[in-house]
C-alpha cells in the first residue's frame, strides 16, 4: 500500500484541530498549580479550593463517570401531589473500591457513601453541592458520551427548580417541564445526538478513568495475545474513534504510517444480543506497540481502582509474550495461569477465585528473570533465537527513487506492486540494499530499506 507523506499530513491536521479547540474553548481554565478556576458565575466552596482539585483528577473523574455514574431526578410527592424534586448524582463502584469513593468524596468535599449489595455508591444530592461543585466541574471538562446529554437535561431541570421563584411560568407548567426533562434521561433517552458545538476531548487521565470503568486488560488464550479493550454502546462509537486518533497522535511519523493503515487500534461493532444494546469495542493487541508504546505511556498515568492490579498482571504477561516465553510449554502454562487470576476472578465477591500458589509464583518469577527467547533486530524483525526463525515483523518499507523522492509502503506486497517487481525481488533488495530493477532491467527504485516502528 502506497502511503507517502499522508500520515504526516494526518498528524498535522489533528494537531491543528487540537490547537484551535484549545484556543476557542476558553472555559477550560486552570491556574499554574493545576487548580480548577471558577467557571463564569459558578464557584467552588472554599474547602474545595483548599483540597486542591487538580486538572488530572478532574479528567480522570470525568472518565470514570462516563462508565460508572448517572444523573437522576426524583419526584417528591405529598398525598399524591407533586411538591418538589430531588436531584441526585451517583457513582457506583464494586465494594473492593470503597477506598476510591472515599477518595473522591474527600477530594470533592461533599456527598455521602451508601452500600448497595456488592457495590458502594457515592451520592451527591445537596443543592449547594450540585450548583457549586458538581456542575462547575462538568462545565470545565464535559462528558463525551450520551451521558453528556443526561447531564444537560439534569442541569437544565436543576436550574429551573432552584430559580422557580423568579421565572414567569406557573408552578404546574414548571413542574411539567422538569418531568419532561426527567423522562428524556438515561434508559428513556431516544435522542443520542450531541450538540454540534460539543467537542470530544481526550487526555491520558481521562482515558485511564474510562479504562477503569469500561476497559479490560486480559489474555486471549486462543492465540496467546495480551489485549486491551474498551467498550461503549454503539451510539458512542465516535468516542472510540477519537481515542484512536488520540493514541495515533502519540506515535512517531513512521509508526503512524503503519498504525493508521492497519488494525493497530481496531474498532468493531457488535450486534444486539437479546435485550442488550448494540456495542462497539476498541481493541489493541499488537505486542510491539503494547510493550514499547502503550505500557510506557500508561506507566506515567495514575490508576486508582482495582483495575490497576489487572494492569500490572497484564504488563507482566505482555513482556513475557514479547520475549517469546510463551513458546515453551511451561512458560505458556504459567502465563495462562496468571491470566486466569485477573479481572472478575480477583474480586472478593468471587466465591471460587483462582490464585497462584507459592510454587507457581516462584516459577513465574524465575520465568520473568530468564533470558528472552526472542530477539527483535534493528529492522523490526523478531526472531526465535534458538531456531533462528522469524516469527513476526514490525516495519515499513522506505523506497528512495532516482529523483530523490521517497515513498513508504506498509508491506512487501504493496511495494512490489508499485515498483513492478516480484515479492522475492523486494525481499532480496531489502536484504542486499541494491537498486530495484524490473524485468526490463530498468531501475524502479534507487534503494529500499526496512524502517522499524513501534519502538521505544
Amino acid at each position: 500500500m502506497l502511503v507517502g507523506q499522508g500520515c504526516l499530513i494526518y498528524k498535522l491536521c489533528i494537531t491543528l484541530i487540537v490547537f484551535i479547540f484549545k484556543f476557542v474553548n476558553n472555559s477550560y481554565k486552570f491556574n499554574s498549580s493545576g487548580i480548577l478556576k471558577n467557571h463564569k458565575n459558578l464557584s467552588f466552596k472554599s474547602n474545595i479550593e483548599k483540597s486542591r482539585i487538580t486538572q488530572g483528577f478532574i479528567e480522570w473523574f470525568v472518565g470514570i463517570c462516563e462508565a460508572e455514574s448517572n444523573f437522576l431526578i426524583r419526584v417528591r410527592k405529598n398525598n399524591g401531589e407533586i411538591v418538589g424534586f430531588e436531584f441526585i448524582f451517583r457513582i457506583a463502584l464494586h465494594k473492593n473500591d470503597l477506598n476510591v469513593l472515599e477518595y473522591i468524596k474527600a477530594t470533592l468535599g461533599c456527598g455521602r457513601i451508601v452500600a448497595d449489595r456488592n457495590t458502594w455508591v457515592l451520592i451527591i444530592s445537596g443543592l449547594n453541592d450540585i450548583e457549586k461543585i458538581l456542575i462547575p466541574l462538568f462545565e470545565q471538562f464535559p462528558l463525551n458520551t450520551k451521558k453528556y446529554l443526561d447531564y444537560l437535561a439534569f442541569k437544565k431541570a436543576f436550574f429551573m427548580f432552584i430559580n422557580r421563584k423568579t421565572v414567569s411560568l406557573n408552578k404546574q407548567d414548571l413542574f411539567s417541564n422538569i418531568i419532561n426533562l426527567k423522562n428524556s434521561m438515561n434508559d428513556k433517552r431516544e435522542n443520542f445526538d450531541l450538540p454540534k458545538n460539543h467537542q470530544i476531548r481526550i487526555t491520558g487521565n481521562y482515558l485511564v478513568g474510562l479504562l477503569e470503568g469500561d476497559g479490560s486488560f486480559y489474555l486471549n488464550k486462543s492465540d496467546m495475545t495480551p489485549r486491551v479493550s474498551l467498550i461503549t454502546i454503539t451510539q458512542d462509537r465516535m468516542l472510540l474513534e477519537k481515542i484512536r486518533e488520540f493514541l495515533l497522535k502519540q506515535l512517531d511519523e513512521h509508526s503512524c504510517i503503519l498504525g493508521s493503515s492497519t488494525k493497530l487500534i481496531y474498532i468493531n461493532d457488535k450486534k444486539r444480543i437479546g435485550n442488550n444494546k448494540p456495542i462497539s469495542v476498541l481493541e489493541i493487541y499488537q505486542i510491539d506497540y503494547i510493550c514499547n508504546i502503550l505500557i510506557p505511556y500508561l506507566d506515567n498515568l495514575q490508576f486508582r481502582t482495582k483495575k490497576y492490579l489487572d494492569y500490572l498482571d497484564f504488563r507482566t504477561i505482555a513482556f513475557l509474550v514479547f520475549e517469546g516465553k510463551h513458546l515453551i510449554e511451561k512458560g505458556k502454562n504459567l502465563i495462562i495461569r496468571l491470566g486466569d487470576t485477573m479481572n472478575n476472578n480477583r474480586l472478593s465477591t468471587n466465591t471460587n477465585p483462582i490464585v497462584l500458589n507459592e510454587k507457581e509464583r516462584s516459577e513465574l518469577n524465575e520465568l520473568i528473570k530468564s533470558e528472552p527467547l526472542v530477539k527483535v533486530d534493528s529492522e523490526g524483525r523478531a526472531m526465535i533465537i534458538s531456531a533462528k526463525k522469524y516469527i513476526r515483523s514490525t516495519y515499513i518499507i522506505k523506497a528512495t527513487f532516482l529523483n530523490d523522492s521517497i515513498n513508504y509502503f506498509t508491506n512487501g506486497v504493496s511495494c512490489a506492486k508499485a515498483l513492478h517487481v516480484s515479492n522475492n525481488t523486494i525481499t532480496h533488495r531489502l536484504n542486499d540494499g541494491k537498486p530495484v530493477k524490473n524485468k526490463d532491467g530498468l531501475v524502479t527504485a534507487l534503494n529500499i530499506k526496512r524502517i522499524k516502528v513501534y519502538s521505544k
